[in-house]
């Protein structure tokens, strides 16, 4: 039967006068279809009998408690759905993987049980568990799961998010690092950006603890803060629904929860959790996990101290940390540490109601306003109404002290404006950071937009060829034509009587075909003995100029042939050559082009910069710039490799991206570039691709040399942070994002009055 939670929640829904009627339709259904439990079916029975209307369904079935069923039946499928790249980490029970979703192109972690522990029931519905709790928890701060899979080997495995950034353990260790450098912590670090990266996770644990789902193992190892200012909640392998009585594992059996069992990081446990009360934790005890980790935060050490694993239990059972102290004799303001002590009480009963109420007093804190854990009384209390209502205060001077009242209240008054200007002055600085930040990042996020697409293309180019490599070669009809270029002549000597000999401006004037694609062949090669594979190639001819045109839009090949043709040889489309290139020396080209290349050397695909460059290589990589052959400057190329059915190297598709179109369309945020700023694309080793003001030099450039970023301490800022901002030791202010697509960094630099704005005039 369904906790009377769950039904109570349901029957919320619903008039009073209704509420009996629910339940009886509850038994009623369970009856009907021999059930126990199943409060999600009879949510949807209820709206296909028309007695729950669409939006109440979204609501009951996003709120009411998480619920969990038997491992299901999964059926091996043909290979796992995600290419496993690399290792990421490893634990008792499973191992995680950076890996592809080859289908919608983006990078996810995947979480696998160990092989070794498959056939173990009680490892194998914990695992389970941890995706079907993570999965349910529909929220910002954590984790979201795409999906659960069995490989064909039984291994089974779940798909996440895959988070860049890192733990709230290491953001610990940076603030540490300025005090024992001597140095003030910059404003991502300070007492205040600390407290304030730690509400989200307040948010996101009172939404589990309303769901009914307590985590059991809260640590700054299990906090991952985002690189663009996400924070999130990880680890969720030993959460359980409250009041779910627990099954554990010992050595190889299964057996119910005893006194005495401790399941969780002893650091960070709740005294009732360290005495081993598994069946009485609640969300009070994960409330007291977060206390342990706030405090962690803001006196940047540990609350419990010891030299051994009991002596850490010992302590954590007797619900006794050390004082509310900060590391470094940093003074922390009273209220503080009553909040932390609040939380961590010893009696479940003497802490906050629930996290939400933890995170207000926090949120009070911020606001300098009396907080619950510690109310501001006597002096207090009227010390912080003063401070509120200067001039009221002043009014009620009277008698012989009047004058002295009056100065008082002007020096007060003027107190009071100044402290008010300041902090409306940083309250604005903030802002503008944040818009500034917002800018940036927007612009970044246009890139990786754009950038995602070209990937996306290529991807499918490099699909299609992978399947018409793995076919046999057509049967019947005429060989291709194969050219092959010398340094002074090409044979044949003169190009297709159909190719197209009209010049096109998109292409600098040279001639080109729509029409047709080109092909060619290494010299020296037996044109009989690869002449199937040839046959092969010729059938990709479609789907590069396919993808040519896809690059100008999702609807370019809905127009007709002439708006084709006149959009890709005189307007032009982002990409402006797809081609690919295979081991046995053949290439093919769109458009087509049999203009005689300017050579050193017999032309050999196979001894090109750019084919060397990403043949045998993984996945989609983009180069930084190169020069173009056919004379459009300079080009960025995005290129995967080709493989047999059996995983032998067979080739590499291409596509070009001039550096024009980048600077022109992706480069500049608008507003940034009006107010002066300088823009730049960093490369993975610290180069510069392009910058800004050098932007006219490199639309038309015929060699392109990248050169190291000039600014030390800011490139060792951007290795080593995701995103951020710093002042750059020629005074100017610097922003920084990475794009996902690419290894790339995307940095604007200016005059901090122009990029944020002029602060406020002091009173």
């Amino acid at each position: 039967m369904v906790a009377l939670v769950k039904l109570e929640q349901l029957q919320a829904f619903f008039p009073p006068a209704r509420h009996a009627d629910i339940a009886g339709l509850y038994r009623r259904y369970l009856r009907d279809r021999r059930l126990d439990d199943d409060v999600e079916g009879f949510i949807i029975h209820l709206h296909d009998e028309g007695l729950l209307g669409v939006d109440a369904l979204r609501d009951i079935l996003a709120h009411h408690e998480v619920t969990l069923s038997d491992v299901p039946q999964l059926e091996p499928g043909n290979g796992p759905p995600y290419r496993l790249v690399s290792p990421l980490g490893e634990g008792a029970m499973g191992e995680v993987f950076l890996a592809r979703d080859p289908h919608l192109l983006r990078t996810v972690a995947v979480k696998r049980l160990k092989g070794n522990l498959k056939a173990r029931p009680a490892l194998l519905r914990r695992f389970v568990t941890e995706a079907q709790i993570t999965a349910q928890l529909d929220h910002p701060a954590i984790v979201p799961i795409y999906g659960i899979h069995v490989d064909t080997q039984g291994r089974i495995s779940y798909a996440m998010k895959f988070v860049r950034g890192k733990t709230l353990k290491d953001y610990i260790l940076e603030a540490r690092a300025f005090h024992d450098a001597g140095k003030q912590p910059d404003e991502d670090h300070t007492l205040r950006a600390r407290i304030e990266a730690f509400l989200p996770v307040l948010a996101a644990m009172d939404y589990a603890h309303r769901r009914g789902v307590i985590h059991r193992d809260l640590k700054p190892e299990n906090i991952m803060l985002g690189a663009f200012g996400e924070v999130l909640v990880m680890d969720w392998g030993i959460a359980r629904p409250i009041g779910r009585r627990e099954r554990v594992t010992s050595g190889e059996s299964v057996e119910n929860t005893r006194a005495g069992t401790l399941i969780g990081t002893p650091y960070y446990m709740s005294p009732e959790q360290a005495r081993g009360q598994t069946e009485e934790l609640d969300d009070k005890s994960d409330q007291y996990a977060l206390g342990l980790i706030l405090y962690e935060l803001v006196t940047l050490r540990r609350a419990l101290g010891g030299d051994t694993q009991l002596e850490v239990v010992t302590k954590a059972a007797s619900g006794l940390h050390e004082p509310v102290v900060h590391a470094y004799g940093k003074r922390l303001p009273r209220e503080l540490g009553a909040i932390i002590n609040k939380a961590t009480a010893l009696s479940p009963d003497d802490r906050y109601p629930d996290t939400d109420a933890f995170g207000d007093d926090l949120r009070r804190l911020l606001r300098d306003e009396s907080v619950h854990a510690d109310p501001d009384r006597g002096l207090r209390k009227v010390k912080r109404w003063v401070g509120r209502n200067r001039g009221t205060a002043i009014a009620l001077g009277s008698g012989s002290v009047l004058l002295i009242a009056l100065i008082g209240a002007f020096l007060l008054w003027r107190g009071a404006e100044t402290l008010r200007h300041e902090r409306e002055a940083a309250y604005q600085r903030e802002q503008q950071f944040q818009t500034l930040t917002s800018r940036v990042n927007g612009q970044a996020s246009r890139m990786n937009t754009n950038l995602s697409r070209f990937n996306s293309l290529v991807h499918g180019m490099a699909t299609v060829a992978n399947q018409v490599i793995a076919e046999p070669p057509p049967e019947g009809g005429p060989d291709p034509k194969l050219y092959t270029y010398y340094k002074d002549r090409m044979d044949p000597p003169t190009p297709p009587p159909d190719a197209n000999e009209v010049p096109a401006p998109a292409r600098g004037g040279d001639k080109v075909s729509f029409d047709q694609a080109d092909m060619s062949i290494a010299p020296g090669v037996d044109r009989a003995a690869v002449m199937p594979r040839a046959r092969q190639v010729a059938r990709l001819a479609t789907v590069l100029k396919d993808t040519l045109m896809w690059s100008g839009g999702d609807d370019v090949l809905q127009r007709s042939d002439a708006e084709q043709r006149r959009l890709v040889l005189e307007e032009g489309v982002p990409l402006v050559w797809t081609y690919a290139a295979f081991d046995e020396g053949i290439s093919i080209g769109f458009p087509g082009t049999w203009s005689l290349i300017d050579l050193d050397e017999d032309y050999d695909v196979r001894n090109m910069l750019w084919y060397r460059q990403f043949a045998r290589k993984t996945g989609i990589n983009w180069s930084t710039t190169g020069v173009d052959e056919a004379g459009l400057g300079i080009v960025m190329t995005i290129a995967e490799s080709v493989w047999s059915p059996d995983g032998e190297y067979r080739g590499i598709v291409c596509a070009d991206m001039t550096l024009k179109y980048f600077i022109d369309s992706l480069l500049e945020e608008p507003d940034l570039a009006k107010a002066g700023a300088e823009s730049l694309i960093l490369d993975e080793m610290g180069r510069v691709i392009v910058r800004s003001t050098l932007k006219e030099e490199a639309r038309d450039a015929k060699t392109w040399k990248l050169e190291l970023f000039d600014q030390a301490r800011l490139l060792d800022a951007i290795k080593a942070q995701r995103s951020g901002h710093m002042t750059t030791d020629d005074g100017r202010l610097a922003v920084w994002t990475h794009l996902d697509t690419v290894q790339w960094a995307y940095v604007v630099m200016g005059e901090p009055a122009a990029m944020l704005g002029s602060p406020p005039p002091a009173p």
